[in-house]
């Protein structure tokens, strides 16, 4: 019972990472057309330091993200186990 419950949790872990991943690359690059566009346009910032500016991702946008999903995925694990035999 344990084995299935660690593989339903991996498998729902990798589903998660490759669903959040694409809305974090996207997030970062918007950001960082913004931040060029702003640079070319009419700021002296060097590429440095807006390289160093979205090094990391927010972490207001990845916890948004992460509470998104476990809306999203609240449930699946309920009806998972309606789906088990003798549960």
């Amino acid at each position: 019972m344990k084995k299935i419950i660690k593989e339903q949790v991996k498998t729902q872990v990798k589903a998660q990472v490759t669903r959040i991943l694409p809305r974090i690359e996207e997030s970062v690059n918007a950001q960082l057309e913004a931040e060029v566009l702003t640079r070319s346009s009419h700021s002296s910032r060097t590429s440095y330091a807006v390289a160093a500016d979205l090094k990391d991702p927010p972490l207001d946008q990845i916890k948004s993200l992460r509470d998104e999903e476990k809306k999203e995925s609240m449930h699946q694990p309920a009806l998972h186990l309606n789906q088990l035999p003798g549960v």
